[in-house]
């Protein structure tokens, strides 16, 4: 007797586990074994689930689309790059339509010749030469051949056979062909985005001996002047303060105007002069005090790194050394003044290495 109520118990349990293991919950997470083979555990970006889990939920809004796909036509702003995003404005043939699986409800049988008229936008710059042979070689290599002679690896047989001239019909049907492919050369449009079609044409182009011209340089910063012109100017400013009365660096006037003396090397650390890196601006301050008879200021600074008592020793030296070698070479000391004002003066902020290398410099004034 006891034995049969045990028998019913366990068949009882193993009942309630078959009933319960056959329940389907489709918003379930799944338990399944190793339910991400089959179900994608990832959220749907343009569906809202109707909850924040633990907290809220809203049943109406389930699997119901809340956001909304950018408008037709709407492309991403990518600076210089913007032109190649345009929608291509070409259409494919109807027979392509048909026979490259091209999901297209319009279609031009006129297209494809008028595409000859079409601009290549790309130069051929190196980069664009370089980028465009690594993709020539993953997508085109094995059809048309290492130099386009159409003598790849797959090529030479009954179905694939491009001719050795694919390459000499101008840019833009060429863009149109690896955009809707031709004959029997599949499209390319999913592999190649536009930019990177230009620049397989690009390599292509090189291939038949076009020219390959410099890399543009995006920013180009405005061409400082020279030491001697800066010299040339500052003299220029002293001597019309002077004239009219103002911004002098007599006793009463503003502070005159000063010129950071750039190209002057020091060891680290010390006033030891460079004079052999140094050379060329030191000539040129030379042979700025031996055309007139101004009186020079220099003047040291440095970066607030340290102890604050070594860093303005340290920058009177360093003017003194520029003072020297002025001496040195036939100046009469008493045109050149030098002081150092060690990080009282700082001309950048010190809390970046950028700003603390402007610091430490030397400058130059003119009385």
């Amino acid at each position: 007797m006891k034995m049969n109520y045990i028998h019913k118990i366990t068949a009882g349990i193993v009942l309630s586990l078959a009933l319960t293991s056959c329940f389907k919950d489709e918003n379930s997470a799944g338990y399944e074994y190793m339910p991400d083979m089959y179900r994608s555990p990832a959220i749907e970006a343009y569906v809202d689930y109707g909850e924040i889990r633990g907290w809220q939920q809203d049943t109406a809004l389930m699997n119901k689309q809340s956001s909304l796909l950018p408008p037709m036509g709407t492309i991403p702003f990518v600076g210089e790059d913007t032109k190649y995003n345009l929608p291509y404005h070409r259409l494919p043939s109807e027979n392509m339509v048909k026979s490259h699986s091209i999901s297209s409800l319009e279609f031009s049988n006129e297209d494809y010749g008028l595409s000859a008229e079409d601009p290549n936008p790309m130069k051929l710059t190196q980069t664009n030469h370089d980028k465009g042979e690594v993709l020539y070689n993953r997508y085109c290599t094995s059809c048309h051949g290492e130099k386009g002679q159409g003598d790849g690896k797959v090529a030479n047989n009954e179905s694939i056979n491009p001719p050795a001239s694919a390459f000499t019909i101008p840019d833009g049907r060429k863009f149109y062909s690896i955009t809707y492919g031709r004959g029997v050369m599949g499209a390319h449009a999913s592999q190649l985005n536009q930019k990177e079609r230009w620049q397989v044409i690009s390599y292509i182009n090189a291939m038949n001996g076009a020219p390959i011209v410099a890399d543009e340089v995006e920013t180009v910063e405005e061409a400082k002047p020279s030491l001697a012109e800066g010299l040339a100017s500052l003299m220029n400013t002293t001597s019309n303060s002077d004239s009219h009365g103002e911004h002098g660096t007599e006793e009463g006037h503003g502070e005159a105007q000063s010129l950071a003396l750039e190209g002057l090397v020091f060891a680290t650390g010390s006033a030891n002069l460079d004079e052999e890196k140094s050379a060329a601006t030191l000539e040129t301050l030379l042979e700025f005090m031996k055309s007139n008879h101004k009186t020079l200021i220099l003047e040291g600074h440095t970066d607030n790194t340290g102890n604050a008592g070594a860093n303005l020793k340290l920058s009177g030296d360093r003017a003194a050394a520029v003072k020297t070698y002025l001496t040195h070479n036939g100046i009469d000391a008493k045109r050149i003044e030098s002081i150092g004002f060690g990080s009282t003066k700082p001309a950048a902020t010190n809390d970046t290495e950028e700003g603390r290398a402007q610091n430490r410099r030397t400058e130059v004034k003119i009385k």
